[in-house]
């Protein structure tokens, strides 16, 4: 009985579990700005980066870049927010490895900076979280400069050096957290679509975000 008694006591001593944390409050309207960074990668056409009179060649289109971006917004409603952003998505380098009638290599860097504006669905949750969707549209600034290399060189009065400007749609999904009521992360997957002129692709990106509630 002594031992029933004592292990009885011991349980009632037991502290009781600390309360759950209130789930952070979705102030709305508001303004935000914020600044993320992204791995990006422009997926262009198998045709791009032509190379005139080769008869037989093939495309690399390089690696993956970083890029970086500033962006504010307004929220007007618990589900819906107006955002623009400035972006410059980086230094895109494609090789055309020409192989006949002579070898050598016609290489384009594609540098692609963007302002866009986008409408943004939010499905808030009670821990934090946010799913997040968007749609909207981009001026994108693409500048391509070219040079050869090997054997191979471009007819006499061809432009190594374009630039153009274009409206473009894009989309893309995410995921927003909460820190508090005033600073969020976020994390998001956008695809621009046939951006450029010469070389034309679908820009995509992975964005990591940090922003910060007024």
């Amino acid at each position: 009985m002594f031992l029933a008694c004592g292990a009885g006591g011991a349980a009632a001593q037991q502290p009781a579990a600390p309360p759950k944390p209130a789930p952070v409050q979705v102030v709305v309207p508001h303004w935000y700005v914020g600044i993320g960074g992204a791995q990006t990668i422009f997926d262009i056409q198998a045709d791009s980066v032509a190379a005139p009179g080769a008869t037989a060649s093939t495309l690399n289109e390089g690696q993956n870049r970083s890029g970086c971006r500033l962006f504010g917004g307004y929220r007007v409603h618990r589900n819906v927010a107006i955002e623009g952003a400035l972006t410059d998505y980086g230094k895109f380098t494609s090789t055309r490895e020409v192989t006949a009638p002579v070898s050598g290599n016609l290489i384009a860097q594609t540098r692609i900076r963007g302002a866009s504006l986008e409408v943004v669905g939010i499905l808030p949750f009670n821990n934090g979280f946010s799913f997040l969707g968007k749609v909207g549209g981009m001026l994108a600034q693409t500048q391509i400069e070219y040079r050869t290399e090997g054997a191979y060189t471009l007819p006499a009065g061809t432009s190594t050096s374009v630039r153009n400007h274009e409206l473009v749609g894009k989309y893309g999904v995410g995921l927003g957290y909460a820190l508090t009521e005033r600073i969020g992360l976020k994390m998001e997957y956008e695809v621009s679509q046939k951006v450029g002129e010469q070389i034309e692709g679908d820009l995509k990106a992975a964005f990591f975000s940090v922003q910060v509630r007024f």
